[in-house]
């Protein structure tokens, strides 16, 4: 072997050692295939969090139509001398009316299937259930319930929260000689439908109720006709 031999040979064994360490350096710099990693991380993330504030939007859509369906059935019930025993909708007083009309406010959300209403009249025990009190005064009133009705389309989990024992709220003023309507609304919901899938603790279904307590605007008793 000739001296240029010998002195060459190292360099040409060094050249493949430098080539590899310039393909990785070129490698490590290149930002191809960056963007597909940043996709795949990046939007699974974007369309949880999307699905997120559509879960949270549809929640407190459905609160919201459950409290807006139970204070205008309030308002237009305590508004009526009397309510009608009668599942027609001929008159706005028959029972029927108002049970077609809470599924109508409560709409897009499907009362009917999945809620229920229930109306409670309530009197004060020394008028007699009916008719003014003469002589009324501002002693605490003890109250008792006229009549309670349940919309029929109910569901059978989906009872009254007023006992005999627990008529009114303590915090509600009820004197002598008053009346109360209370108007009840039930409606069960599946919150997290769609990210269930993600999330093996997600909430279950739960249901949404709101009790609103108005006084008639006659001062009696609000009354129930049998048909005729």
């Amino acid at each position: 072997m000739t001296p240029w031999e010998r002195s060459a040979r190292p360099v040409f064994a060094a050249a493949p050692a430098r080539r590899t360490r310039a393909v990785w350096r070129s490698l490590l710099r290149s930002d191809r295939g960056s963007v597909a990693v940043e996709f795949v991380v990046i939007v699974p993330l974007m369309l949880l969090v999307l699905l997120g504030f559509t879960e949270l939007y549809l929640y407190m859509r459905a609160v919201s139509l459950v409290e807006h369906t139970a204070f205008t059935l309030a308002d237009s019930i305590g508004q009526m001398t009397q309510v009608v025993d009668d599942s027609s909708t001929t008159s706005s007083n028959n029972l029927g009316a108002i049970w077609n009309a809470a599924t109508l406010v409560a709409a897009p959300n499907a009362l009917a299937a999945r809620g229920g209403v229930v109306i409670t009249s309530i009197c004060e025990q020394s008028s007699s259930c009916g008719g003014l009190v003469s002589s009324p005064s501002k002693a605490p009133g003890v109250a008792k319930i006229l009549w309670q009705k349940r919309a029929p389309w109910n569901g059978s989990t989906l009872s009254t929260h007023i006992t005999s024992s627990n008529i009114l709220p303590s915090t509600w003023p009820f004197r002598n000689g008053d009346s109360a309507v209370t108007i009840e609304v039930f409606y069960t919901y599946t919150p997290f439908s769609m990210t269930a899938p993600f999330w093996q603790n997600a909430p279950g279904t739960q249901t949404i109720y709101e009790r609103v307590i108005v006084r008639p605007r006659t001062g009696q008793a609000l009354t129930l006709q049998t048909a005729s």
